[in-house]
């Protein structure tokens, strides 16, 4: 007996012993409140002792820095002032309870299950990661959605194959974040603007177009998409088989044959997503329509009312064959039958609204300290005098965001930060704006998923306990590990090959000035 217990402890990979530490770890929120009483005592520390940076803006303007007192006088009363505000600004709340309230109808009236067994078969077992990882990949394109849409799509999916929902979540989450650096049809304006805005510190006349990191970043997809998923089925999938999955009623009922009425409910659904998308073509296509920019008239290439509204835009978009669906197969015969989906829409989100109130307050405390930012700007200031050029300059830049991304958790308010100290650095050095930028989206996207400062980070603890309730705040970190690394270290092989070979990583790019 004593010999097989040795035996099965030899057994015990790393992973193995990572999670048996994790599930030692109190509950998400109980962590979150240590996070906040941690950072409100570090900051007086740092405070005390005068911690401070100073820092070019994109403006070209220094500006000092200081670490913020959070347990001063003006510290308690800014958290006294923003408590609320932190909760109701916490970006996932309202994305996610509106994004459920429309998405979760169609679970409510039936068509997600219809449409699921009419096509499931289709799509092979040993493919359906592969199909998966693709659209998380791909789910970029459209900012934060594919981590409230794509998600909760893979548990189910791989549940109703008879495969762990847990694997799924997981998966989608790392491929999700990965397509950050990754997305076939890549037109980032937001991100060249901030280039633009930092080279001209340097360099008045250069321009980084919204295309500069596209042709990497297309080719790019199908090779992380293969290395997430190749991951998930030969590793991460085999070692959750030992978390069981609650029989709790599934959404789905497989066992059944499609009926007469939701063969007809789809029919009318198909034409409501047809009409649905008619709709928003209307309202986009017209050179004077409401969803294009009111002075340039662009739809894509920069900000638009379309691509800033894409959350509700989705949700119209899915709500309307919901609808079609419901009347069609005789879900719905009233208005009442149609609230009562609505309100069923989003039961059961009480411990979403709990975690999400000491997420936010932890986040907050952390970014009113500033502590993340002089992480950042001293750890930019090292590498600069580093004396690296180059291609091992240019992996240190990757490593270093990937190391600030566990501190600053957006990605848009990052680069500002990090751009006009970076870029013209690697200016003077020999590396484009177009490049750095690219190593910036590489480092960001490989650690965004064992990052608890990550804004979606608390909705995965909900995903997952739905299928597993003890699958917590460590259990994700644990399995997400291998993950971040595989991503990392491949994407930087991936670059220096691709560099290697001279290729262009843009349109209009130059890889070494």
């Amino acid at each position: 007996m004593e010999l097989e217990l040795r035996v099965e402890k030899e057994k015990e990979g790393l992973l193995d012993k990572i999670a048996y530490l994790a599930n030692k770890l109190p509950h998400p929120v109980t962590i979150f409140i240590i996070f906040t009483l941690f950072i409100a005592i570090l900051s007086s520390v740092l405070s005390n002792l005068g911690t401070e940076v100073i820092s070019e803006n994109l403006k070209g303007e220094n500006e000092i820095i200081r670490v913020k007192n959070l347990l001063s006088s003006d510290g308690i009363r800014w958290f006294l002032d923003n408590i609320i505000k932190n909760f109701v600004t916490f970006h996932p709340l309202g994305v996610v309870l509106v994004f459920s309230l429309f998405f979760n109808f169609l679970n409510e009236v039936g068509l997600f299950q219809a449409f699921l067994k009419n096509t499931m078969e289709k799509i092979p077992k040993k493919f359906l990661t592969y199909f998966v990882v693709f659209l998380g990949v791909n789910s970029s394109f459209a900012g934060d959605l594919g981590y409230i849409l794509i998600i909760p799509i893979a548990g189910v999916l791989f549940k109703a194959v008879g495969r762990n929902p847990l694997a799924g979540i997981l998966v989608g989450f790392s491929a999700t974040s990965a397509g950050f650096a990754a997305c076939l049809l890549s037109i980032d304006a937001l991100l060249g603007g901030l280039s633009t805005a930092a080279i001209k510190i340097v360099d008045p006349n250069y321009l980084v177009n919204p295309l500069a990191n596209s042709v990497f970043m297309f080719v790019y997809t199908f090779f992380i998409t293969f290395v997430i998923s190749i991951l998930n089925d030969k590793y991460i999938e085999p070692k959750l088989e030992k978390y069981e999955i609650e029989d709790e009623k599934e959404d789905l009922e497989f066992n059944k044959s499609i009926t007469i009425e939701e063969k007809k409910g789809l029919k009318w659904a198909a034409i409501g997503i047809m009409a649905s998308i008619a709709i928003v073509l209307l309202f986009s296509i017209p050179e004077s329509a409401p969803l294009r920019h009111p002075v340039t008239k662009k739809l894509i290439m920069g900000w638009s009312p379309l691509l800033a509204s894409i959350v509700p835009i989705s949700c119209f978009i899915f709500f309307v064959p919901g609808l079609f669906y419901g009347v069609a197969s005789k879900k719905i015969s009233n208005d009442k039958d149609l609230i009562t989906m609505l309100f069923k829409s989003v039961d059961g989100f009480g411990a979403f609204l709990v975690l999400c109130f000491f997420a936010s307050q932890f986040i907050g405390c952390f970014g009113y300290t500033e502590i993340g930012k002089i992480i950042a700007i001293r750890g930019g200031n090292f590498l600069a005098t580093i004396g690296l050029k180059g291609i091992p300059l240019l992996i240190l830049f990757i490593f270093f965001c990937s190391f600030v991304n566990l501190f600053i958790g957006s990605m848009s308010s990052k680069y500002a930060l990090l751009a006009p100290i970076f870029l013209p650095i690697l200016y003077k050095m020999g590396i484009s704006p177009e490049l750095a930028q690219l190593a910036y989206r590489i480092g960001d996207s490989s650690t965004n998923i064992i990052s608890p400062l990550m804004s979606y980070f608390a909705l995965m603890i909900i995903y997952c306990n739905k299928y597993n309730k003890k699958f917590g705040m460590g259990e994700i970190i644990t399995y997400m590990i291998p993950y971040s690394i595989a991503i990392l270290t491949t994407s930087i092989i991936f670059l220096v090959c691709w560099l290697m070979l001279n290729l262009p990583i843009g349109i209009g790019s130059v890889n070494f000035l």
